[in-house]
């Protein structure tokens, strides 16, 4: 699993927009402007939070050793992949990233997402 391909299927989200912080040296998936893929480049352990339903993020990290909670997010809303030699197929990853986006743009208020949709 690449950065490339965390893109490719971050950008493939309508409306999805990408910044990188190099304060941070991460590169930051949002919808409207709220965050909904966190990557984080460290050659030794590169990373990715994500959001998903708190039972489902549970239930993530007990059956897969690359997802733990949430590394400088909040551990009941975000997991942390660590996806460098990751075991986790490419359509469970767009699976996560979707999910991640979903969620993040139902949490949008109406007029944001009013907005998006009249760009």
């Amino acid at each position: 699993m690449t950065l490339e391909t965390i893109e490719k299927l971050a950008l493939k989200q309508k409306w999805a927009t990408k910044d990188y912080k190099p304060s941070w040296d991460s590169t930051l998936y949002r919808i409207g402007d709220k965050i909904f893929i966190f990557v984080m480049h460290d050659d030794k352990n590169p990373m990715m939070n994500f959001k998903n339903d708190p039972f489902i993020n549970i239930h993530l990290r007990e059956k897969y050793p690359d997802i733990t909670a949430a590394y400088h997010m909040n551990k009941k809303h975000w997991n942390t992949l660590f996806y460098k030699d990751s075991k986790i197929n490419v359509n469970f990853l767009e699976q996560i990233i979707r999910e991640s986006y979903e969620i993040v743009l139902n949490s949008l208020p109406k007029n944001k997402r009013r907005l998006l949709e009249t760009s």
